[in-house]
């Protein structure tokens, strides 16, 4: 399975600003693809071909660590929000702008 990079980039943007739109429409977002860093297309790869073929490369296992440090940051705006928590799901959400 490869990976185009430029694609999985555009999906990134994508899904912050689904996560956006679900913290000020309630647009709803499916949680378990949100939170889990196995079920988004970079997660597929990562942990099918990716590790596998590059993980003994640096920038791999960084590459890992942020990609799971996004989707914890995903998996707190979600809960918070569902627990009506708007303000601080929304100040959760800035975490995820930078990664």
């Amino acid at each position: 399975m490869d990976l185009d990079f430029t694609k999985a980039r555009l999906q990134h943007h994508s899904w912050r600003l689904r996560l956006r739109r679900h913290l000020e429409a309630n647009e709803e977002i499916n949680r378990d693809e949100a939170v889990s860093p196995r079920e988004c297309a970079l997660g597929k790869w990562l942990y099918s071909d990716g590790l596998r073929k590059y993980g003994e490369w640096p920038e791999m296992r960084n590459l890992e660590s942020v990609h799971a440090e996004m989707h914890g940051v995903v998996e707190r705006v979600v809960r918070l929000k569902r627990s009506g928590s708007d303000a601080e799901a929304g100040m959760e959400y800035q975490k995820v702008l930078p990664l």
